[in-house]
């Protein structure tokens, strides 16, 4: 936490959920698990292997069953443990492709890229063309993978309470679902302590997302604030989830 920015936006984000679901607001705790986040990361991508079989998954069956059926499948997850893991998981059984967004930071982008690099997994860039090649999977029946807690682009999100504060949330999950007709996984990696490994712990989505955008943000956005208040310090609180995308329309105010 030497960062006064990244302090600052812990200390307000963890707090204001903290007061609202009653968990116990410990900030230098929560910090210590975001350095083991990246921790995590690091000793994912340098040791695969080693890392899946310290992994404990449950619904094993159901995951290999979805991962296997041929007929695509959605897998939603936040910056929550030990989330890196999670594709890995599912390459074991078929190809998977992720979605993610670029660091700033040049080299460090180059690093996870080349961390990252897998022959069952691809990695498309949140643009027009990893849009393409998402959709492309799916129609192949393979398996896509969003970090949806991530603030989208103005015009590919709407407002919806994330922990009781307008957050803008990401649509494109519920588009592509209701597009190709596919299952929506929820996914976490809870972490079982300092080089314990994760526990994968899953959701599948029973009943259609609400017609409304906003609602159905909003209840995908409950999926995850169910999971992260199981373990509240492993999430990443000091993400900027509540910034505004330039351009984008003012928060609504209750």
């Amino acid at each position: 936490m030497s960062s006064p920015r990244y302090r600052s936006r812990l200390y307000k984000n963890y707090q204001s959920a903290a007061n609202q679901c009653g968990f116990k607001f410990t900030p230098w705790r929560a910090a210590t698990e975001s350095g083991m986040m990246f921790a995590d990361a690091l000793w994912i991508w340098r040791h695969p292997k080693s890392s899946l079989n310290k992994a404990t998954i449950e619904n094993l069956d159901q995951i290999i069953e979805l991962s296997k059926n041929g007929k695509g499948l959605i897998i939603l997850a936040s910056h929550f443990g030990g989330f890196e893991i999670v594709p890995r998981i599912f390459a074991q059984y078929t190809r998977a492709t992720v979605m993610y967004r670029p660091a700033r930071n040049g080299w460090v982008n180059k690093l996870m890229l080349k961390s990252r690099q897998h022959s069952q997994m691809a990695f498309v860039e949140a643009n027009i063309g990893g849009v393409r090649q998402i959709k492309r999977a799916l129609v192949r029946g393979e398996v896509v993978g969003l970090l949806a807690d991530q603030v989208p682009s103005v015009g590919d999100g709407v407002w919806a309470k994330f922990f009781n504060q307008y957050a803008y949330t990401t649509s494109f999950p519920i588009k592509l679902a209701r597009q190709a007709n596919v299952s929506i996984l929820f996914v976490g990696a809870e972490r079982l302590g300092p080089g314990r490994g994760w526990i994968i712990k899953s959701q599948l989505m029973t009943e259609a997302f609400p017609d409304c955008l906003v609602d159905a943000c909003t209840e995908m956005n409950h999926y995850f604030e169910v999971s992260i208040t199981s373990k509240p310090n492993q999430y990443l609180w000091s993400y900027n989830r509540y910034k505004r995308p330039l351009g984008a329309e003012l928060a609504p105010i209750d």
